[in-house]
């Protein structure tokens, strides 16, 4: 399991509900785990590896090891977050995305499909937000709260097709 950067064509494919779960499920998921941790990051999207499942790896607030799959946000805080953020797949480049709330709360299923609900709260509720554009196609590089000229600047830089 490798790390995939920019401009890789996977990271703007949205994944696909998960519906087998089990042991074959789990093995993909610590390898996200590994690959999350060599990297440094706090989150790691399937995408971000080439899988093209809906779940992330996320280190939890008290560092748990936490798998979240097919999450979806329930409810969103209006206060903005206002924490930098950086991707493994676009090293070096932290962005303030005005569109990042302070708390989720997020349904979503374990790697043994069991329900869970749970709020994340500052930079875990960025990172929630963050996985979850992953997994949608989208990257935080692209965000129009960036200004204009920074996109264009960002998407020279990342070897990204401009939309603007």
């Amino acid at each position: 399991m490798e790390l995939l950067k920019f401009p890789d064509k996977s990271l703007f494919n949205a994944c696909k509900e998960v519906t087998v779960f089990g042991e074959e499920l789990k093995i993909l998921l610590d390898g996200m785990w590994s690959v999350m941790l060599k990297g440094g990051g706090l989150g790691l999207a399937s995408n971000q590896v080439g899988l093209d499942h809906r779940m992330f790896v996320m280190a939890g607030p008290d560092n748990e090891k936490i798998f979240l799959i097919n999450p979806q946000i329930i409810q969103r805080s209006e206060q903005p977050a206002n924490i930098r953020e950086g991707c493994l797949s676009a090293p070096g480049e932290f962005l303030l995305l005005n569109e990042r709330v302070f708390w989720v709360q997020v349904y979503f299923k374990d790697e043994k499909g069991a329900q869970h609900m749970r709020v994340f709260k500052g930079l875990h509720s960025v990172c929630v937000q963050h996985e979850i554009d992953h997994l949608d196609g989208k990257s935080h590089l692209m965000s129009k709260s960036i200004p204009k000229a920074q996109r264009k600047q960002l998407y020279k830089k990342w070897g990204l097709k401009s939309n603007l």
